[in-house]
């Protein structure tokens, strides 16, 4: 082919390539590539939630994915390897600390919608009656009573912000449940989000879920992905947002979540506003 044939080519190729069909064409292939993670799935069982908007979200968007998962670590240990990058994936609570730390990369979406920001307590049974009197936030600090979180949550600065008593729990989570059943260990009620007190109660019959309050700060669960997978942010919050769009995401809270929350009465409750938040 001489030279002359070459650029006759080439400037008949060139409408093809700026035309919109090419464009739409590169961007398919493009997003047809696909999202491959190591996605960290916690000891405690309850991210069944969590994986699932995860997985139909990227479905509804028709983006192909390979989640490998890393089961039956403790959520401590998770966010030390995510922060090394040996997972790339995990979810938790989200917090100032944690956005800016440069080692991670927040998703922006809010997973729960605002509910592990309700916060229903666990209690001893005898201190039924301290609870049912409280009508203010004033009232619950009164009590004396010292709320317990595990060491570093951000729900510890919350409460700590609210100038409200609490003890901050080093040693494994599971084993805080009967220090509480105990009355003697220096925690006596455990807030718990609404959507995880009564797996809890239901787990720890020592204890009883309280029946008067529901405490709401602005808190949320976010997906948190290792900077060194940054690049798959965009993906995932467009599947994410297109699950809240189409109702997916609403079903899914509903499917999971929905007969706790209707057991639990949050109408009937007097709510304790927090203006702090993790």
């Amino acid at each position: 082919m001489t030279l002359v044939q070459r650029f006759i080519r080439f400037f008949a190729l060139v409408p093809m390539l700026l035309s919109p069909a090419f464009a739409t064409a590169e961007a398919t292939a493009s997003a047809a590539e696909p999202l491959e993670l190591r996605v960290a799935v916690p000891s405690d069982g309850r991210a069944t939630y969590f994986i699932r908007l995860l997985e139909e979200s990227l479905k509804l968007i028709h983006q192909p994915y390979r989640l490998h998962y890393v089961k039956n670590v403790p959520a401590r240990r998770m966010w030390w390897m995510l922060n090394k990058g040996d997972i790339n994936l995990f979810y938790g609570m989200q917090t100032k600390e944690k956005d800016s730390n440069e080692q991670i990369v927040r998703v922006r979406n809010a997973l729960t919608n605002g509910l592990i920001g309700q916060r229903v307590f666990l209690i001893r049974r005898d201190d039924t009656d301290v609870f049912a009197r409280v009508q203010s936030i004033g009232d619950l600090k009164h009590t004396g009573m010292i709320a317990g979180f595990g060491a570093g949550w951000g729900d510890a600065k919350v409460w700590r912000e609210t100038s409200l008593p609490l003890y901050e729990h080093t040693a494994p989570w599971s084993t805080i449940y009967a220090m509480v059943a105990a009355g003697n260990r220096h925690v006596d009620y455990l807030p718990r989000g609404v959507i995880e007190v009564l797996e809890e109660a239901r787990l720890h019959p020592e204890l009883a879920v309280e029946q008067h309050l529901l405490v709401d700060y602005r808190a949320d669960f976010g997906f948190y992905l290792a900077a060194s997978a940054a690049r798959y942010r965009p993906v995932i919050e467009r599947a994410l947002r297109e699950a809240e769009a189409s109702g997916l995401k609403a079903r899914l809270i509903d499917e999971s979540f929905g007969a706790d929350l209707k057991a639990l009465g949050l109408d009937r409750r007097i709510r304790l506003r927090l203006a702090a938040s993790p």
